[in-house]
């Protein structure tokens, strides 16, 4: 395998994908959030400011990653066993554990996908004591039990 040189900045790359991100759900905002209200405020005033914060932000970011200097890795075979590549990789893996709990909280509702999601994420983190797995599960429920019958908020449920 042949040695490939990049030189990036983490900055110009999260402000990116943020300001990107909050562009899109700007413009989704009038699709998922119906309101028949006609006054200036109304449902869609709270997201759209954490939205335009959001992108006004990132662009902030991006900018300032313009300035900053580049780092530069090397991609080769041993790059790929270092312990840096193997954090990443766990990053990765968390994150995409965090995009699978927010796909199926819809699906099988919040008890049942956030067992599944404290559950895995102690396992991930290789927790061998019983107990924080107890103390866990009981939370989700805790917490179920508070916004259902004290906030009057209805969580996504399987039945």
């Amino acid at each position: 395998m042949r040695t490939v040189k990049i030189s990036y900045n983490n900055e110009i790359i999260s402000g990116g994908i943020f300001a990107i991100i909050s562009a899109i759900l700007w413009f989704l905002i009038p699709s998922q959030i119906q309101t028949a209200e006609k006054s200036v405020i109304n449902a869609t005033t709270v997201p759209q400011i954490a939205i335009g914060g959001l992108f006004v932000f990132s662009v902030c970011l991006f900018i300032q990653g313009i300035r900053l200097p580049k780092k530069t890795v090397l991609i080769n075979k041993e790059a790929f066993s270092s312990i840096g590549c193997r954090k990443e990789l766990r990053t990765l893996i968390f994150a995409l554990m965090l995009i699978v709990y927010g796909v199926l909280f819809g699906i099988i509702g919040y008890i049942l996908d956030t067992i599944l999601l404290v559950v895995g994420i102690l396992m991930f983190y290789k927790s061998k004591k019983w107990l924080y797995y107890v103390i866990a599960i009981v939370t989700v429920f805790i917490i179920y039990g508070v916004f259902t019958y004290f906030l009057n908020v209805n969580l996504p449920n399987l039945f």
